[in-house]
């Protein structure tokens, strides 16, 4: 599997547009990281492996909640979050 920023920039876009849900942004990132463990991902270019995978292991909790009917954090977070490390 191959993973470079531009893909993950899609799944925050996505999430934040309202096309997929936080669980399926969470399933992503999951898979993300069992491709990483099975040594089956790369990053694309290799200069951004790091903020790449900070941004999968950020996605691997955003559907996380503090109670049945609110998240951990909200869609303003998600943003600010997105804003400040990934969209450039």
């Amino acid at each position: 599997m191959k993973l470079s920023l531009s893909d993950v920039k899609e799944v925050f876009r996505e999430l934040l547009d309202g096309q997929i849900t936080r669980e399926q942004a969470e399933n992503w990132a999951e898979l993300c990281m069992k491709a990483f463990d099975l040594g089956d991902l790369t990053f694309e270019p290799r200069t951004d492996e790091e903020l790449i995978w900070k941004a999968v292991v950020y996605l691997s909790g955003v559907a996380m909640k503090v109670s049945p009917n609110e998240y951990m954090e909200d869609d303003k977070g998600i943003r600010e979050e997105f804003d400040s490390h990934w969209n450039r």
